[in-house]
């Protein structure tokens, strides 16, 4: 089965719940890549960006690897990841170029398994049929106190037992009373998530993490401004919960140094920044060699299936920006999402959503 022709859309969707980290979010900027094939199949991928910024750029380097994948047996994958990291080598394998070769694998995957009927998650490895999944999707640094308390009983209401929260820009007196603000809210028996977005140095979040445990905070995401794994070491170190980090790493190179540093507790993949299912898979085997969790990075509605598939596999980060584009969203219950028995990721597009929203 060969890939016969590859179409990009791209889409400015107002983002319903807006925030602000660093900069105000007000809307989300997916590109759905759609892979046809001459057994007439179509796989679905996805990278995406905010704020009507940058946007055609990223489309544009999707559009300049159709002719590589074009003409590509489905099934040669290992074939098709290295040809298409190779026709990026010269744009580098970081940012915009590696968003486009993992957008394309990721629309190649969708077609092996729709090919020989099997979800995603089963032709990978199929450990589990649901993952946990904690809400990702309000609690940020723009939040009022009320506003938080409020979000974050709705979402234990919701069924959710794990929620995220930002922290990082304020002082640390007025980040402990929204975290203590959030406890209160949700009580002792729900999982809470502190995500820093790379705001300290590494003696503030030895200090702030230590505060924060005292909260029985689930984990700190990302908190240093420095990219350094002997850095992210120092810190893991240093604390007793949780510390997880690598959203913003490129490919199974830029972990090998991370689990070399012994530098975080949890490796959080990002499906578009890693280089597509092919190469999460090879980070998630990594971890477990060295008996790590993988927890996937947005996305959820393809990185569920990869979480399902793997035995270190921990939980989803649920950020629903763009359910509404599929017929049928994931089935999300109880904090938990089940993986459909459809082939491939089980999602068809909505052409009168793709159609409200496609960026003109």
């Amino acid at each position: 089965m060969k890939v016969t022709d590859m179409v990009s859309t791209l889409l400015s969707i107002p983002l319903k719940w807006p925030f602000k980290n660093g900069v105000a979010i007000n809307k989300a900027n997916p590109v759905i890549v759609q892979l046809f094939t001459d057994e007439g199949l179509e796989g679905i991928g996805l990278a995406s960006t905010f704020n009507d910024q940058r946007v055609k750029s990223l489309k544009a380097c999707i559009d300049d690897l159709k002719e590589t994948v074009v003409g590509q047996d489905v099934f040669r994958w290992a074939e098709n990841w290295q040809k298409l990291w190779n026709d990026t080598m010269w744009m580098g394998h970081q940012g915009y170029p590696i968003y486009a070769l993992s957008a394309i694998d990721t629309a190649l995957w969708d077609l092996r398994a729709k090919a020989v009927g099997l979800p995603v998650a089963r032709l990978l490895g199929g450990y589990r049929d649901e993952v946990p999944v904690y809400a990702s999707h309000l609690l940020f640094r723009n939040w009022s106190l009320d506003q938080l308390q409020k979000d974050a009983a709705s979402l234990v209401a919701q069924g959710f037992r794990a929620i995220k929260m930002r922290v990082g820009v304020k002082p640390l007196r007025v980040e402990l009373e929204r975290v203590r603000a959030v406890r209160e809210a949700v009580g002792d028996d729900i999982d809470i998530l502190v995500d820093v977005n790379w705001m300290w140095t590494v003696p503030q979040a030895i200090q702030m993490g230590r505060e924060l445990e005292k909260y029985h905070m689930y984990w700190l995401e990302d908190p240093l401004t420095s990219n350094d794994p002997a850095d992210w070491a120092l810190v893991s170190s240093a604390l007793d919960m949780k510390v997880a980090g690598g959203e913003t790493l490129s490919s199974k190179h830029d972990f090998r140094r991370v689990l070399e540093h012994k530098a975080l507790d949890v490796l959080m993949p990002d499906l578009q920044r890693v280089g597509g299912v092919t190469e999460w898979m090879k980070v998630a085997a990594m971890a477990q060699a060295w008996n790590l969790p993988v927890a996937s990075h947005v996305f959820h509605e393809f990185s569920a299936h990869l979480v399902a598939a793997i035995p270190n596999g921990l939980t989803v980060e649920y950020m629903p920006w763009w359910d509404f584009l599929y017929q049928e969203p994931l089935p999300l219950k109880d904090g938990y999402i089940k993986i459909p028995e459809k082939p491939g990721f089980g999602l068809e597009l909505n052409p009168k959503m793709v159609k409200k929203y496609a960026m003109k």
